[in-house]
């Protein structure tokens, strides 16, 4: 489900929306500026692309119900759906915030989501006693749910029930931050909680079917599981304290949705970011428990991702232009190392790599490397208008938004940049930035590039 998205989002990938039910959204942009709506649903990305007339359809599979972000370039609005629920999105391309609009029955719903934000404690309250702490953050929730209690929410389906476990969690979370945070607010790094603590995380675990499509749900019953399980609370590796969740969670929760939820919201950003060498205890766990088809099809999906572009393979290949039409291929490049970034004119991360490129590009003057930049703005105008004002490091050419070898490499956040040998095989699918030192010995050490 995972397609390219102008990620100046910070979002990192994840989770599907889960269970069965189908929810559809119509989108109606008018002065569109870009062509590309996004939806991210626990932490699952999907461009959705605006046709002539800024209009587009979208359809969410498998969930019962489904707190969405969505944007439109950086700009961002709320939105809860439910499975059966036809709703219509529609703004004004060049005001997505004040003229944005949600026509549907969980309208109430989203204008509440949109002018209610959940408030944190000031970090210095770490350093208060734990039952202190404790009882500010049932303030602080009391005060939430009474904001909710006061926008008389009606005929929103199980919203109400499901707000209230959002707020729940969200601030039970920060009880999971407290060991650690109170050491350092404390100044006291020798702190260890008592018993009563993990009595207090244990009456927040508990197992609900609907709770389990909240993100905050999820996050506390993963890093709880970690909390509770005294065997394996000082593992440090990242992969086996994953591990050791998921046996923790389907050793001690029997309920169905709540078990796929679980290890579904672990499992696959793990595999989103460090691939699927090595993860064979994972998987067993993940395959003997969790039954719902979209998560497996998901779980597939991500695997073939990194067997798709593994190191050795050949890259998937590209048409992309120079500034006069020209058009070239992977096939160009050939002979020479090619270390390719993926950026856009409106990504701040991207502007700030440049001066680092170009010192790269100085390092390796004369070398067998080219450097290769490749823009996916929607409008190839601003590209062009970039490179005019000049000072652009080595070949600059325009992809575009839409490319298949975007899809290939499963780019989801920019700047990415990828690394060929001089045969166009894969170095690494998602090589270091320009800006970190590693980059520039990892070039140095290459065969035959001086």
């Amino acid at each position: 489900m995972k397609k390219f998205i102008f990620l100046a989002l910070g979002i990192v990938l994840g989770a599907s929306c889960s269970e069965t039910g189908t929810i559809r959204i119509s989108f109606e942009v008018s002065e569109p500026v870009s062509g590309t709506v996004a939806v991210v649903c626990h932490n699952n990305v999907d461009e959705i692309s605006l046709d002539g007339n800024g209009r587009a359809e979208y359809v969410m599979y498998g969930t019962d119900a489904a707190y969405a972000r969505v944007y439109y370039g950086p700009a961002m609005k709320r939105i809860y759906v439910e499975a059966g629920d036809k709703a219509a999105i529609s703004f004004n391309g060049r005001d997505f915030s004040g003229t944005f609009t949600f026509s549907g029955s969980k309208s109430p719903a989203v204008e509440y989501l949109n002018d209610i934000e959940l408030t944190a404690l000031p970090d210095s309250c770490y350093a208060l006693p734990f039952d202190e702490f404790l009882r500010l953050t049932a303030e602080k929730e009391k005060s939430a749910l009474k904001l909710l209690d006061a926008r008389k929410i009606a005929g929103t389906g199980h919203f109400t029930e499901m707000e209230k476990s959002r707020i729940r969690y969200s601030y039970a979370n920060t009880l999971l931050m407290y060991p650690v945070a109170h050491r350092f607010m404390a100044q006291d790094p020798f702190y260890t909680p008592d018993e009563s603590y993990y009595d207090v995380i244990r009456s927040y675990a508990v197992e609900d079917p609907v709770s389990s499509d909240v993100d905050e749900y999820r996050e506390f019953m993963v890093e709880s599981a970690h909390v509770l399980d005294s065997s394996s609370r000082d593992i440090k590796d990242l992969y086996m304290k994953l591990v050791a969740e998921m046996q923790y969670i389907t050793d001690n929760y029997k309920d169905r949705k709540v078990v796929g939820a679980l290890l579904h919201h672990i499992v696959i950003p793990y595999v989103d970011n460090f691939g699927i060498s090595g993860i064979q205890d994972m998987e067993n766990i993940y395959k003997a428990y969790v039954t719902d088809e979209n998560y497996l099809q998901e779980f597939t999906d991500a695997c073939s991702a990194w067997r798709k572009n593994a190191v050795g393979d050949v890259s998937p290949d590209f048409e992309a232009s120079d500034m006069t039409g020209k058009k070239y291929s992977l096939s160009d490049f050939r002979g020479k190392y090619a270390y390719i970034d993926i950026w856009a004119t409106w990504c701040g991360p991207c502007q700030r790599e440049l001066p680092h490129l170009k010192e790269l590009e100085r390092q390796f003057d004369g070398c067998a490397i080219t450097f290769i930049g490749m823009s996916v703005d929607a409008d190839r105008s601003d590209w062009e208008e970039r490179l005019e004002k000049g000072d652009m490091p080595g070949v600059q050419l325009y992809l575009g938004h839409k490319s298949d070898f975007l899809d290939a490499y499963e780019v989801s956040s920019i700047p990415r940049f990828i690394l060929l040998d001089k045969d166009g095989k894969i170095l690494d699918a998602d090589m270091t930035r320009p800006s970190s030192s590693a980059t520039a010995e990892y070039l140095d050490s290459l065969p035959g590039i001086r």
